[in-house]
């Protein structure tokens, strides 16, 4: 996978991709990779819900994604991706 620049913004908007996460170590880089060759300009941000398997430092290795650490469940982890962004 290149190396993403810094997303470009329109009308001084980023597109930005959460994906909440908990405990999807075993597919989560294939996953972040696909993700990663679709065309366009964006951000991603991983939001990891307390994973005990290393989700997040999976997701920190990929150029171009981010993790958040937040609170256990889909709301508090997508509003903490949200708040990233």
């Amino acid at each position: 996978v290149a190396p993403r620049s810094a997303p470009r913004t329109y009308d001084g908007f980023v597109i930005s991709v959460v994906i909440p996460v908990l405990d999807e170590a075993r597919i989560l880089r294939a996953a972040l990779l696909e993700l990663l060759r679709q065309e366009g300009e964006y951000e991603v941000i991983v939001a990891d819900g307390g994973s005990s398997d290393g989700s997040c430092e999976i997701a920190s290795q990929i150029e171009g994604v981010r993790c958040v650490r937040s609170a256990r469940g889909r709301g508090a982890q997508m509003n903490a991706g949200a708040r990233e962004a």
